[in-house]
């Protein structure tokens, strides 16, 4: 499967994205660089809570962030989907998306590199601590995969 991938500018806008992508979002490439930043949230944009999560962000270095997300495609339709969003050198952004199954009344999830590895490393230790034939061992151990995961797709969306 190619990757759906999107280049962002600093306002939100799209200004590329590739054939998965547009297929996700159910829109050519023309319909989407007319868009407005947000144009595919299931709720109305709030420019005041937006403000506040860049500033935290930027406060932060602006690390790269992952989550999951519903999105509200121009049809109506509302897609339950993983994210990627990564700085590039010319100062925009490069989203990797990926649909997934889940709820799509489920909030937004938003998280760093940072926090992804500290998860990941707190339930390996959490692993090791563990007696052989304990029953959270396959609990841990489904924890650990889905901190790869996330991982992986923070780290696929710099390249």
């Amino acid at each position: 499967m190619t990757d759906a991938t999107m280049i962002l500018n600093e306002d939100g806008t799209a200004s590329e994205a590739s054939p998965a992508a547009l297929e996700i979002l159910g829109v050519t490439l023309e319909q989407l660089v007319e868009l407005p930043g947000g144009a595919f949230s299931p709720t109305a944009p709030d420019p005041e809570a937006s403000a506040a999560f860049r500033e935290q962000w930027e406060r932060q270095g602006s690390p790269d962030i992952g989550g999951e997300a519903t999105i509200r495609r121009l049809d109506g339709e509302r897609v339950r989907i993983r994210f990627a969003l990564s700085h590039l050198e010319d100062g925009r952004f490069r989203a990797v998306l990926i649909p997934v199954a889940g709820a799509v009344e489920a909030p937004t999830v938003i998280y760093t590199a940072g926090e992804v590895l500290a998860g990941w490393r707190a339930a390996e230790r959490r692993l090791a601590a563990l007696p052989p034939d304990s029953p959270e061992i396959d609990v841990v151990q489904a924890d650990i995969a889905a901190f790869r995961a996330q991982y992986q797709e923070l780290f696929r969306s710099r390249t």
